[in-house]
């Protein structure tokens, strides 16, 4: 039986490594280790296995023999959304609030969502100025937060919801840089030392966007309107098997991590799909023709379903993977995963970012081509962009949603031009890998 090994590097220099330049790190490891590895420079508080092919993932997302359980574990995102977030919680309850979330992010109801993120990505982007340099991942950043404002809230643009977007660009920006981002990733960090301490910022932010959604829950239960439609609404309504609804503890849980985990990744799955599509002026040339194709007021829905849009927002989800690894699971007895021996207390996780990259499934997979998504169904254990099984990303629909309509929204509309063709390499950003340096402007 095969056993894991990790890198030899000491265990500080590899946390190091993984803080300031996580890809480098992963393409290390797939060096070294081409199918599995011990990343000692992830901490989750226990050992953290990655493995990076499809049997291993299949293994992990099934779980079949019930070995693996999403017992929660100690992590960076639990200071953020707290102890009550489907993120965070486990077990039977994340199962319980995962299912009250479903109805509200997926099927009509995200469809519903069409026109409004259509108009919203048009309106921005008008907004604007001509021949000025942008930069890509704050736009989608801003269409992105105003997309979930308004689907949160039924609007983006009174004040406390424009409060609850600046705090949420306060605490994403703080942590964004390097040494600023420190503290998330080793604990003994996360505590207040000052008015000039990162970590007493955080807090002191934290604290004023509870505030606010607790002012937000505490109006509507007072005054309830039957009229509003908006996800916290349907959460407000929402009753678990035994009739009880969500305390305003859990209801702040679900809003924090819808408006963080449904935000960053997705701008910047946003902006990298821009990137790709006008550095290539084929791709782009293949696009717009196909938008063209459906006339000068498309369907939402028609949009989304286009074949080659499709393909194009695949392969930035492959080849860009802003999340590097899925959930972790816990091993709860010794257990084989892909031919490797797994010790109980292990977390294990699928490394997405390696998986994504293994020209045994994508050939040339450092190319950007989206015709292998038009030549090739892949399984859902060869591409999982969103994660997999109970742990997999909740919000998946509505972030494919935004990212096809945005792109098609803005080729359509749209004249842009990258600011320079030099390679943009992905960089870490919080827990997620960006195109930080990516500036375009509109002609």
């Amino acid at each position: 039986m095969k056993q894991i090994e990790g890198l030899r590097l000491p265990t500080w220099l590899q946390k190091i490594h993984y803080v300031t330049n996580p890809v480098s790190y992963w393409e290390s490891a797939y060096q070294t280790y081409p199918d599995a590895f011990w990343a000692k420079g992830i901490d989750f508080g226990s050992p953290l296995m990655v493995f990076y092919t499809p049997e291993a993932a299949q293994q992990i997302i099934e779980n079949r023999h019930g070995n693996l359980t999403t017992t929660s574990f100690d992590s960076e995102l639990r200071a953020i959304f707290g102890d009550s977030s489907f993120f965070t919680l486990e077990g039977v309850r994340h199962q319980s609030v995962r299912k009250l979330l479903i109805p509200a992010l997926h099927g009509k109801q995200i469809h519903s969502y069409g026109k409004l993120i259509c108009d919203l990505a048009d309106n921005l982007m008008g907004e604007l100025p001509t021949n000025k340099p942008f930069s890509a991942l704050d736009v989608a950043q801003e269409i992105s937060m105003r997309v979930m404002i308004q689907l949160l809230f039924g609007s983006y643009q009174q004040e406390r919801y424009e409060q609850i977007k600046q705090l949420m660009i306060g605490m994403v920006n703080l942590f964004a840089s390097n040494i600023g981002g420190i503290p998330l990733f080793f604990r003994f960090l996360q505590k207040d030392l000052g008015p000039a301490s990162p970590w007493r910022n955080f807090l002191n932010q934290r604290q004023q966007m509870q505030d606010l959604i607790y002012t937000e829950i505490e109006e509507r239960r007072a005054h309830p309107n039957p009229a509003q439609k908006d996800i916290l609404a349907l959460l407000m309504l929402a009753c678990d098997e035994q009739g009880n609804l969500l305390t305003n503890e859990e209801l702040l849980g679900q809003v924090l991590s819808l408006l963080f985990t449904g935000n960053e990744s997705t701008a910047a799955s946003m902006a990298w799909s821009w990137y790709r599509v006008y550095r290539d002026s084929e791709i782009h040339g293949k696009l717009l023709q196909e938008l063209q194709s459906l006339g000068d007021s498309p369907d939402p829905i028609g949009l989304f379903r286009l074949p080659y849009l499709s393909a194009v927002c695949n392969e930035t989800l492959r080849m860009y993977s802003v999340t590097m690894f899925t959930i972790p699971r816990v091993v709860k007895t010794t257990t084989q995963i892909d031919g490797f021996q797994v010790n109980p207390g292990t977390l294990v996780t699928v490394g997405t970012y390696l998986l994504h990259q293994r020209e045994d499934i994508y050939p040339t997979a450092k190319e950007f081509k989206p015709e292998r998504f038009l030549e090739r169904q892949f399984s859902p254990y060869e591409f999982l962009p969103f994660g997999g099984g109970m742990r997999g990303c909740i919000g998946a629909e509505v972030a494919l949603y935004q990212m096809k309509l945005s792109l098609a929204t803005i080729v359509s509309h749209y004249q842009l031009e990258l600011v320079n063709h030099r390679p943009i390499n992905p960089q870490r950003r919080n827990t997620i890998l960006t195109p930080i340096n990516l500036m375009m402007v509109k002609y």
